[in-house]
């Protein structure tokens, strides 16, 4: 392969990812602190609901916290997981009816 050729390949593939903007926290304090929350929040979802096997589908970092939506086994709709900026769990709710 020539240099030019190897060149227009890196492009194309360094290009795309360029434009991407990263969603997740950083590493540091803030990934620590959302892998407390999601970790808190699937325990405290699995103890609510009274199952196992709850997952973490969403995180958004808000100002006082995170907000996780939660896929819950048998649930027909997401449950959302509140916390503090620590991770620590201030509130569980069914987005469904019932």
């Amino acid at each position: 392969m020539n240099n030019s050729l190897k060149i227009c390949v890196a492009i194309a593939i360094v290009l795309p990812l360029a434009a991407c903007e990263e969603t997740s926290s950083p590493s540091g304090a803030g990934a620590s602190a959302e892998a407390v929350a999601a970790n808190n929040c699937v325990s405290r979802v699995n103890s609510t609901v009274g199952v196992s096997g709850s997952s973490v589908n969403d995180v958004t970092r808000l100002e006082d916290g995170f907000s996780l939506l939660m896929q819950v086994p048998g649930a027909e709709d997401f449950w959302v997981c509140e916390t503090n900026p620590s991770g620590t769990v201030t509130s569980v709710f069914y987005m469904g009816e019932g």
